[in-house]
């Protein structure tokens, strides 16, 4: 019996690290899915604003205003940058220490989507593609202090 009783703290602790491993890995994989998804927005408006087609702009800005629509922060638990899960993720350990930075990084990046998503539903050409710009800028700002690069 006291073995049996012994047991169970260690049963529980290794099936709690399984259970951290599979949490884990979802956010993780969540967190990529996100991005990938903002990165393949982002590169659909470049060919729309290149040969600016204003049904196209509508249709992608639609799609953009979706993925804003994403609360990303559940995807940035502590425990997961790079740092604590070397290989696994590009997120720098930085996020967790400058979060207000973070935070004021994504809100610039949520107001230059809602001027893409403005321009493309006015069928502006101009403004569509100077908003895009700036909505690239506030991507490679974060990317720049955020995202370990290959």
């Amino acid at each position: 019996m006291r073995k049996i009783l012994l047991a169970l703290p260690v049963a529980a602790l290794v099936l709690g690290s399984a259970a951290y491993a599979a949490d884990t890995k979802e956010v993780l994989e969540a967190r990529e899915a996100y991005f990938k998804s903002l990165g393949g927005s982002m590169k659909a408006m470049t060919g729309v604003a290149k040969a600016f087609d204003a049904e196209a702009a509508k249709v992608e800005a639609a799609k953009l205003e979706k993925i804003l629509a994403t609360d990303v922060a559940p995807l940035f638990p502590a425990g997961t940058s790079s740092t604590d899960l070397p290989g696994q993720t590009e997120a720098k350990a930085a996020i967790w220490a400058n979060m207000d930075d973070f935070g004021a990084k994504g809100k610039a990046m949520h107001d230059a989507g809602g001027a893409v998503i403005a321009a493309a539903n006015a069928g502006d050409g101009a403004a569509f593609g100077a908003a895009l710009q700036k909505l690239g800028g506030t991507c490679k700002a974060c990317h720049d202090d955020y995202r370990e690069e290959d």
